[in-house]
Formats: C-alpha cells, structure tokens, sequence
C-alpha cells in the first residue's frame, strides 16, 4: 500500500533543515521512506531516499561520448556507480531498473572520424564496445536499458518541437534551437546559481541560454527536422531518451562531478519544461574526480591518463575497486602506487582470513567446539554497524574499515595457540566477510592463476613447507629457515602468497 508522508513530517524536515520552506528548491516526494538518506546538490544537504514504490526504483546514468578509449577516471566513477547499485538492490531490496545513455554523435566524434578518414558511426561503434569490454573486466554490471542518440533521433525532435511551441525555447538564425532560461525561473537549482544576462552571440536571447538543436554546417552529418537539417545539442539527449523510458520522472540521475553543470542543470531546466513539473530527477548522484598524485585532475587534455588495459596489468580489478571502496564517492580519489598498494593489502587481508578460517576449522577436528558470545555479539554488532553506515549515502569505507577490525579480533583467535575452539563463530564471520564483499561487486576468484598450477599442488607444497619450517624453528636451523624463506619469495615470483602461522599455514593468488 502507497504511504504518503504526512504534511506536518514534510514541514519538520523543512524547520529541521534550517532552511525557509519557501527557499528549499528540493522537493521531497510523496510516496514510502526507505530508510536511506544520500546527499543531493539541490538540497545541500543529505535527504531522505522516499520511492513511489518501497522496492522498485529507476535509475539513468550518463554514460561515455564515445569518442576514444576510456581511461581509469571514467572507471572510477563507473565502478563507484555500480558499487552504489548494487547496495540499493543487495541490502535494501531495491528492484532497480537501470539505464545508461550513449552519445554515439558529438563534436568529437566527428572530429576523430575526419582524422582518422572514418565514418562517425563506426568511430562511435569501435569505441562503444571497447566501453562495454573494460566496464565487463572492471565487473561493472551492464545497464538494463542503453539508449543511443543516433536512434532516437525522432523522440529528440519531438521533444524539442514541444518546447518550441510551448514558446520554451525559440529558433535562431541559424537553424539552432536554444533553450530560453528565462522561461525558467528555477534555473541554477543545481548550484543555486542563476547568470542571465544579455547575449554572448547574435543567436542567444540570453546568457545563459543553451542549444537543444545545433543547426546544420557543411561537411558535418545532420537529420531533418521540422524546422531544418542538424543534430542534437549535448544536454536535450539525455532528457529526451529518459523521458521516453521513465516518462515525467526519475528517482535516481548519476553522472561525474563535472557534469553537475552544466550538463545536469540544463537537463533539469529543460525536462521539468517539458514536463511542466517543479521536479524531474528526484535523486541527483554525483561522483567525484579521480585525481593523479599531486592533486591534478586525470583527464585526456592534460595527457595524465591511465587506459582500464593497462591499470589491469598492473592491479586486479578486485583491487582497484576495493581502492574505490575506500574512498568517498562524493569526494575526489587519488590515483597512486601507495593508494593501489593499500587497497591490495587489505584485499590480502580479507582473502587470507577467509582462507585461514577454514583451514582453522578443518584441522581442529579433535577439539570440542565452543560458541563464544563475545565473537557472535561483536559480529552483530558489525552487521549492525555496517547497514547504518550504508544507510548513511553509503558509507562504503566505514564498512570497510569496520570489517578490517573484525578481521583483526577474529584472527587472535585463530593464530592463537588453545586448546578451545570456535568453528561456529569463525565461520559465521569468515561467512559475513565474503558475503559482503561480493555483494560490493568483488569477485573474490582466481580462475587465472588458477590454470597455470593446481590448487592441490600447491596446499601440498605449502603444508610440506611449513613441517619444514617448524622443525627448523625448533632447532633454530638458520640455514633451513633460510631455504623455507627462499621458497615462499620463489612462490610469490608467481603470484602465490604463502601465509605463514604457528598452527597452520594459509596462501592466497595475488595480482
């Protein structure tokens, strides 16, 4: 059953959030509280996530002018997004219907195409699916929905005629069409910022106006339109696919920092003149740059960019999206050796215990085992912990560092030389660990090491070698410590990490 917010709740949030009810330009939707709040730039401030259906949600990303290859700041932001999915549908059961749009004509496709004496639509389709095999090695879940402009010229068209005849937007000489912000009182909600002032150019009634359609030059691909041959403008794309699919609204619109304006604001402005709404996207989520070391922005024009290729040459994707895991997805993420390293520590660090916490049930056999309290209340209260922090406009890196503890408490358990024994709490945490690492997109394999030797081989090698190291350890033998050493470094030269511990050893594949 639709719940509906009570009107007195509506107005605390407004006298809570110290602001104006007048002065607040988010609109809070009627419908069912999920329970979550997450930031959204039009309010400043974190709201609370209200669905017109508790457990079904529409999404839209912006996704890639596919233009050239992606690099590691568009997999940032793609893998924080799907990151983001994915707790909306693993720990809140949100059935989440999700869209990405393609912009397959732009400036710079054509461009690339007359450099590289190539049809613009071929440009578009090669680097289209480079897109689609970086974001499948990266496990970025492919959208439910990809719209393309090129093939929804016609609903692009109509979208702009009904602005046009609804006297929202007007034609210039040159065959464009702009979008007249004037109409439009709400413009700049996004940024609470509003500039109209007189023409940049003889097309423009206004400053801030911006072209839904770009009137047709010579030498460049066009459609015809009603009011003459050209193409789409950048923003009126993305509307227009949207509305199709979702019709007047959306919950959730995500994209890059940098296109919170004016990408995302000429969106808003133009879809709720359409729609004749206050409101068009309900949620607006939006993520941070990935900077290089030295606080410098990773993009093409600056030639500091690193391909998806070549960072899995170097990381596993694991790793990189566990590095993104513990960063803020609002705020900018450094890109460096040490940031990677870190994250690859911890992904260590998760995989051994997994590892070892199976291997601390199955060889104390002859051990009666004990439930332990203390370990179940701590996980609990993890579990707890964990789901409020995500709660929180998911808080990954809580999670994260929260777990890292539970971890470290779990495995002076384990290394710890006693006669008592705690298979049931261990493995419940060993259980939780991996549960809520895949449910972060990890996948946690390693199919590919795995083809080279066998698993079994190597538990043989590895339990031969610590019998070995044990005795020598008793005999304080220098020189056989020296040789079990020499063999665990061998080991790691091809991606084997050997664990070592006083009980039993564990080992784990590494990148």
């Amino acid at each position: 059953m639709r719940k509906i917010l009570p009107v007195n709740v509506r107005r605390l949030y407004h006298v809570c959030s110290l602001k104006p009810y007048k002065e607040t330009r988010w609109l809070m939707p009627n419908g069912n509280p999920t329970g979550l709040y997450v930031y959204n730039c039009v309010a400043n401030e974190r709201v609370p996530v209200i669905l017109g259906d508790q457990h079904i949600a529409t999404w839209y990303s912006c996704g890639p002018t596919v233009y050239d290859a992606a690099h590691i700041g568009h997999a940032s932001c793609y893998v924080k997004l799907d990151i983001i999915q994915r707790i909306l549908k693993s720990f809140f059961n949100i059935k989440l219907v999700t869209a990405m749009g393609i912009t397959d004509i732009d400036d710079k496709i054509i461009k690339k195409g007359i450099e590289t004496n190539t049809h613009f639509k071929n440009v578009a389709k090669q680097f289209e699916h480079e897109f689609w095999l970086d974001m499948s090695s990266l496990n970025v879940e492919k959208p439910l929905i990809v719209t393309r402009v090129s093939e929804h010229i016609n609903c692009i068209e109509n979208f702009v005629k009904h602005l046009v005849d609804s006297e929202k937007a007007y034609l210039a000489k040159d065959g464009s069409v702009y979008f007249d912000t004037s109409k439009y009182p709400m413009y700049g909600k996004l940024q609470r910022m509003q500039d109209i002032g007189e023409p940049s150019d003889e097309e423009k009634r206004n400053k801030m106006d911006f072209a839904l359609w770009k009137g047709h030059k010579p030498g460049e691909p066009y459609w015809d339109a009603s009011w003459g041959k050209g193409r789409p403008g950048w923003h009126i794309e993305c509307s227009a696919m949207v509305s199709q699919v979702f019709g007047s609204q959306i919950d959730f619109h995500a994209g890059g920092i940098d296109l919170q304006f004016p990408h995302h604001e000429n969106e808003e402005a133009q879809s709720c003149a359409f729609h004749n709404t206050r409101q068009w996207a309900n949620y607006w989520i939006h993520v941070g740059h990935l900077h290089v070391k030295g606080d410098t922005k990773m993009s093409k024009s600056l030639k500091n960019t690193i391909s998806i290729p070549d960072l899995l040459e170097t990381y596993s994707a694991d790793s990189f999206r566990m590095a993104c895991l513990l960063s803020n997805y609002r705020y900018k993420m450094e890109y460096s050796d040490q940031v990677m390293k870190t994250a690859e520590e911890v992904l260590k660090k998760f995989k051994h215990f997994i590892k070892d916490a199976f291997v601390y049930v199955n060889n104390n056999a002859t051990l009666n085992g004990d439930y332990k309290d203390k370990i179940l209340d701590n996980l609990s209260k993890v579990e707890e912990a964990n789901l409020e922090a995500l709660k929180k406009d998911f808080d990954t890196a809580t999670c994260i560092n929260n777990m890292i503890n539970l971890v470290s408490d779990i495995n002076k358990i384990i290394k710890h030389d006693s006669e008592e024994f705690y298979p049931v709490p261990v493995l419940l945490t060993a259980e939780y660990i991996t549960n809520m690492l895949l449910k972060f997109g990890l996948k946690l394999q390693d199919t590919s090491q795995g083809n080279i030797v066998s698993n079994s081989f190597i538990d043989i090698l590895v339990e031969f070698r610590h019998t070995v190291r044990q005795n020598a350890l008793t005999r304080k033998d220098k020189e056989l410590l020296n040789a079990c050493d020499i063999v665990r470094d061998k080991m790691k030269s091809v991606k084997v990490q050997i664990n070592d511990s006083n009980k039993v050893p564990s080992w784990v594949f590494i990148k």
